[in-house]
């Protein structure tokens, strides 16, 4: 009988699976085999293994991506059809990538056989990839909802609600008026008081809305959002155990106070005698004394009765009681041994005393807490259920929502399950680990029971902040390997990207820092990293792991102290340049293998100046960026604030200080002193900035004298822009207002010429469509659309950064988050020091999945005071049990976390591992730690810690005997002079000479050379060509001063400029020598001043080697003067650059905004400066050329304009006044360096 499916496909023959003695003996046949890269045994089980639900736990570079595929590929070639298999990714282009490469290993399968059946299968199968259930989770329930959506009463053509801005404006609005039904129920006095509970000293309601929202984006990654409210929400109040939580105070308690009874003991009779008078040893006494008198059945009233006098007794003295004061030089060891233990030891004490006294207050309190709980309880489901129903009326849905209704309908509707579990041969899931217990759920209702496939590394979990859980992983891991009937474990460990060094160091750090206790899973055999490459097995001791901390004074300025966003100091980055230097000069490593890696978002503005600064291409991969934080993007944000509401001073001064009105410090305080004053003269109310600038228009100011007529023409220029601005914002979108400032101010154009252009109208452009998308919604108008921005900025949310054309060949600059699943050749960590967020364990509610919720309860305290007058209530905020447990709970999430980002991040590297961070020897040095335990940091140790270099440096000082797979060196100030960072060196040019050989004649190569000449200038200058409003200062020079030809001759009146000569039409004649121009030298020249070392005077024979890399034609190389060019650095100005080379800029671009005096007009100057000298109180700007003259005066009048702007260019961007100019004159007999004024 012919074999075919329901749709009437020609089905293939199922070819059974392997059994587990094949598998075995194909994983002996591997071994035997001659293969330069063998599948291990453990791949070869995660290809062919059937038959039950499989856990592949794949340590970093283990191959797990070439499993999944070998693995579909191998069940296709059985007769399973693509659409029997059901694939969930993480990302969208994990997905897009799985289907390429199955695509490519099908269309490999399917010219290699001749089996036409099978054939036939391979090609249909190819065919289906597009359409196969291949990608996230969120893309499938989606497909789950437009199918079967109808269930529910849910429309086919919802859309996805992905704006966070507009996802806000809606719960916003769900907010307030569940809020108000609240406020006017029965429930009032209550609710009233749980809204206080969260408000503190505000007066707003914003306290209380962000934890409301917390706990809604928390619900949404549960299963069951209303199930979990109503069963989960208030367990930790409905079973709160308070003996339990006694018992184990009281148990610590008698532990703390035996080991002190003991460590007294033992100083009395071995340390003692060494201070016969001292003090402090009768305090020492009377707590053993104390002590002596608990035995361990002693009540527990004698414990704590011991625990507060002995707390009593050490904070007499000013705290000093316990004391060795001790002077003596030989004992001073003992003395700070003993003082260092006794410190530590008490604070437990002290610790166990606050513990018992809020302990009291928890109980008291704990019903009145459970009471407003309730109430919020309700609110919650109510919000919950009303923000539904507002998204419904939308028709409109958050990416969780489409999961929820998926999951309502696989539940309640079993024909659909049925369907979906008959349909799909295996249900697979690639990073298993990054779960959240949605998606969980999801797998569940899809899969029959033992047709499940995970592959993922719990090592690698690092996405908690978006609710996965990696518990799910990792109690199916530990459920298999107890137990294999309920599924098979699988580990990949052999790892092909790194070299033997990387691992190492990895396995060294995280076999002493991760266990079960802090780390969630214990870092043992089963999960070291093991070199599973050839190649890389052998050790190489110029690839071992270095941690370096930078110890010195260059830090960052970080005015805007962003909590969220780190900096990382200049004395890191000036390290990291010196490495990749050293790397690139002496290594030949390419800028392309380089990534610099930051575990969070990290202001990366300065990395990217600094890099810049030595010539090091990077290029910044988003995430840590955000755009609307980019100064260009916030100068508009001002802009657009100002046009709204002119009144706004701080948006109005940030728009008049930008490079588009370029309003000076001192023009600012004049205008600020323009108070507005009657005939009386008598000042009126506060006014405002805005306010005083139109007083200043009109004559009206307090001090009119200030105002000089260039300032007024400035004002009144302003005030024209702005009132147009403000006209065309009444009638016209967002969209076209933001292009019409972009244009008008050339701000566009400006930014493009600043470093990293490309990347700055990026982030302009992204804000016109935002305004655009913003507009689309039902929402309009300017007011609005700031309002919008500011609660974005304010909560943080708006990661969207912008993707601008990379350059190919550049250092990258990312987060570890991005980099996950990434391969780099050389990976510098940077801000090794930063501290960890602890945002989530120190607000005033937490959430647990187990235990529910926990909050900081206030309350309201009766006080006895003897003064009538004297409040008799306190407010006190108490932390309940439910949230001591919970906090206890996150934090150790947290910490694990933590670790597992540290994993992500050494993992990345194949040969090359930097750890970098800062901090002070000595501080470090002074550190001590306690003993190992188990050959791991002490648990106590390791939670404590709040930052990724605390752990390294532990490690490094408690295990130096190991000898560790890496070193720690600190690294100084005067490790990072400009000397010892040194330069790139430049690629040589081709020498003419190795061109010999070429087969062209001279002729044509030469045309060729200018048709590609001309075509370079074109691309290069292309923005000068098509936008008018792009000068350079030759085109300045060209309007404003008499027009030369290239050998310097007049051939003009003075400001006329009428069309140059006249366009000719005759071909080239290819067969006469053109003859060397004026230009040509010029440039040959400017390239060759370029290129000199000038690490000594140079000599005839240092220019002749130069000479040569100069990319000119030999007959206009003999036209150079070499004799003229040397004696240039035997003048003055010459042997001042020799003297400060690190000081020396040669061919810096430049950009700026100018105003045409004729036609008052704006436009951005961009040009090139052949060279200045920065010192500290002036600038010595230098320009070589080469016309000829009979006069230097004829030179410097051409030239002086020129000069100025390119002064004026250096005075801004360095606030430095004094800028001396010279022009270095290679056109006459003899060479002269003649100062302009």
């Amino acid at each position: 009988m012919d074999r075919k499916d329901e749709g009437g496909v020609r089905k293939m023959r199922q070819i059974p699976f392997l059994t587990q003695a094949e598998i075995r003996a194909l994983q002996d046949q591997e071994v035997q085999s001659d293969k330069v890269q063998k599948r291990t045994p453990e791949q070869i089980e995660a290809i062919y293994s059937s038959g039950q639900n499989i856990l592949v736990s794949a340590s970093a570079g283990s191959g797990k991506t070439f499993v999944m595929v070998q693995r579909i590929i191998d069940q296709i070639m059985r007769g399973v059809r693509i659409e029997q298999l059901f694939i969930s990714t993480f990302t969208v282009k994990a997905a897009s990538e799985l289907k390429e490469r199955l695509e490519k290993e099908l269309s490999k399968a399917l010219k290699e056989t001749n089996d036409e059946e099978l054939k036939q299968h391979l090609a249909q199968q190819l065919a289906d990839i597009p359409n196969a259930d291949i990608g996230t989770m969120d893309s499938f329930t989606q497909k789950v909802l437009n199918k079967y959506g109808y269930l529910l009463e849910l429309a086919p053509n919802f859309r996805i609600l992905q704006s966070a801005s507009e996802q806000l404006l809606l719960q916003n609005e769900v907010f307030e008026q569940v809020f108000e039904d609240f406020y006017q129920s029965d429930q009032a006095a209550l609710f009233k008081k749980l809204v206080k509970n969260f408000t503190g000293q505000r007066k707003d309601l914003l306290g209380f809305r962000e934890q409301v929202y917390k706990i809604y984006s928390f619900l949404q990654s549960t299963s069951s959002p209303i199930e979990w409210l109503e069963k989960d929400f208030l367990k930790g109040y409905e079973f709160a155990d308070f003996q339990e939580e006694k018992a184990q105070l009281l148990a610590q308690t008698k532990e703390a106070l035996f080991d002190l009874e003991d460590f007294f003991s033992y100083h009395l009779v071995h340390e003692a005698k060494e201070f016969p008078k001292a003090r402090y040893l009768e305090n020492v006494q009377r707590v053993l004394d104390d002590l002596a008198s608990l035995q361990g059945h002693s009540s527990e009233e004698a414990y704590l009765t011991a625990l507060n006098n002995i707390v009593e007794i050490s904070r007499a003295s000013n705290g000093k009681a316990l004391t060795n004061s001790g002077r003596k030089e030989e004992l001073k060891e003992i003395i700070n041994a003993y003082n260092e233990k006794r410190k530590e030891k008490i604070q437990v004490l002290r610790d166990l005393a606050d513990q018992f006294y809020r302990f009291e207050f928890q109980m008291t309190y704990h019903e009145e807490a459970k009471e407003i709980l309730l109430v919020l309880q309700q609110f919650m489901k109510l919000f919950v259920t009303s923000y539904l129903n507002r998204k419904k009326e939308e028709n409109a849905f958050e990416f969780a929502d489409i999961s929820h209704f998926a999951i309502q309908i696989l539940e309640e509707c079993s024909d659909v399950r049925q369907f979906y579990r008959n349909k799909y041969h295996e249900v697979m899931v690639d990073e298993y680990q990054d779960t959240n217990h949605t998606q969980e759920r999801m797998l569940e209702l899809l899969s029959n029971g033992g047709n499940r496939f995970m592959v993922g590394d719990i090592k690698q979990s690092i996405y908690r902040f978006r609710q996965a859980d990696p518990q799910i992983f990792n109690e199916k891991f530990k459920l298999y390997q107890s137990d294999s009937q309920q599924g098979k474990l699988i580990v990949l460990k052999e790892n092909f990207r790194s070299h033997f060094e990387v691992l190492e160091a990895t396995n060294d750090v995280f076999k002493r820092l991760m266990d079960e206790e802090v780390g969630e899973i214990d870092y043992n055999e089963t999960h070291y990293l093991v070199a599973g490459n050839l190649d890389k097995k052998e050790p190489n001791p110029l690839y071992q792991t270095e941690f370096l901390i930078y110890d010195g004074t260059l830090e960052t300025d970080n005015e805007e102290n962003d909590k969220d966003v780190s900096s990382v100091s200049a004395g890191e980055v000036a390290l990291v340049i010196k490495e990749i230097i050293r790397l690139h000069n002496e290594e030949n490593v390419q800028f392309e293998d380089i990534t610099l890696l930051t575990a969070s978002r990290t202001r990366n503005d300065m990395i990217l100046a600094e890099f810049a600064k030595y010539g090091i291409p990077v290029v910044s991969d988003g995430g840590e960026d955000n755009y609307l934080q980019s100064v260009e993007v916030m100068v508009m944000l001002d802009t657009l604030r100002t046009i709204n509401n002119p009144l706004n001073d701080y948006a109005l001064v940030a728009l008049l200080k930008s490079p588009m009105f370029n309003f000076t410090e001192d023009e600012l305080a004049r205008l600020a002193l323009q108070k507005k004053v009657t005939e009386a003269n008598y000042v009126v109310h506060q006014e405002n900035l805005y306010e005083k600038l139109k007083n200043a228009l009109n004559g009206y100011g307090q001090y009119p004298e200030l105002i000089t007529p260039p300032l007024l023409k400035k004002i009144q220029q302003f005030q024209e822009t702005l009132q147009a601005w403000r006209e065309y914002a009444k009638t016209n979108s967002l969209y076209d207002l933001l292009w019409k400032i972009y244009q008008d101010r050339f701000y566009y154009d400006y930014v493009g010429a600043l470093p990293n252009g490309a990347g700055r109208q990026a982030n302009l452009y992204a804000l016109t469509l935002r305004a655009n998308d913003y507009e689309k919604m039902s929402f309009k108008g300017l007011s609005r659309f700031i309002g919008m921005i500011d609660k974005i900025l304010e909560t943080q949310n708006d990661l969207a950064s912008v993707v601008s054309a990379a350059p190919k060949h550049a250092v990258r600059l990312m987060t570890v988050h991005k980099s996950k699943g990434l391969e780099f050749k050389y990976v510098f960590l940077l801000n090794m020091d930063k501290v960890f967020n602890r945002k989530d364990s120190s607000s005033a509610l937490i959430l647990s999945r187990q235990n529910g919720v926990g909050i900081k309860y206030v309350a309201d305290v009766a006080v006895d005071v003897a003064d009538k007058l004297a409040p008799n209530h306190v407010r006190l905020s108490i932390n309940t049990l439910p949230y001591e447990q919970n906090e206890r709970e996150i934090h150790l999430a947290s910490i694990s976390e933590q670790m597992r980002l540290l994993y992500v991040a050494m993992t990345r590297a194949e040969r090359k591992l930097y750890l970098v961070g800062k901090g002070h020897q000595n501080s470090l040095e002074k550190k001590s730690f306690p003993t190992p335990v188990k050959g791991h940091l002490a648990a106590s140790i390791r939670q404590s810690m709040t930052s990724f270099q605390d752990w390294m440096w532990a490690l490094h000082v408690v295990f130096e005997k190991d000898n560790l797979a890496f070193s720690t060196h600190f690294v100084t100030d005067s490790d990072l002079t400009d000397e010892k960072i040194g330069q790139l060196k430049l690629k040589d040019a081709v020498i003419e000479e190795d061109l010999i050989d070429n087969r062209q004649s001279e002729d044509i190569r030469r045309a060729l050379d200018i048709l590609e000449n001309v075509d370079r200038l074109n691309t290069k200058y292309q923005a000068a060509i098509h936008l008018p409003s792009v000068r350079t200062p030759s085109q300045i020079k060209k309007f404003y001063e008499p027009i030369m030809d290239t050998d310097g001759v007049e051939i003009m009146e003075k400001r006329n400029p009428t069309i140059v000569g006249k366009a000719s039409f005759e071909l080239p004649n290819f067969a006469k020598k053109a003859p060397v121009t004026g230009a040509q030298i010029g440039s040959a020249v400017h390239e060759l001043m370029q290129r000199i070392p000038l690490d000594q005077a140079p000599t005839i024979a240092i220019l002749r080697k130069v000479l040569k890399q100069v990319q000119a034609e030999e007959s206009v190389k003999k036209k150079i003067d070499l004799q003229k060019i040397a004696s240039f650095f035997g003048t003055e100005l010459g042997q001042l650059l020799l003297k400060h080379t690190d000081r020396v800029y040669r061919e810096a671009p430049f950009a700026m905004l100018k105003q045409d005096p004729a036609s008052g007009q704006y436009f951005v100057v961009r040009g090139i400066l052949d060279g200045y000298l920065l010192l500290t109180d002036r600038i010595i700007l230098f320009d070589y050329k080469t016309d000829r003259y009979t006069n230097p005066s004829e030179l410097v009048e051409r030239y002086q304009a020129q000069l100025a702007l390119y002064a004026e260019a250096l005075s801004r961007s360095y606030s430095i006044e004094k800028v001396e100019k010279y022009l270095v004159l290679l056109g006459g007999a003899q060479l002269q360096v003649v100062k302009v004024e």
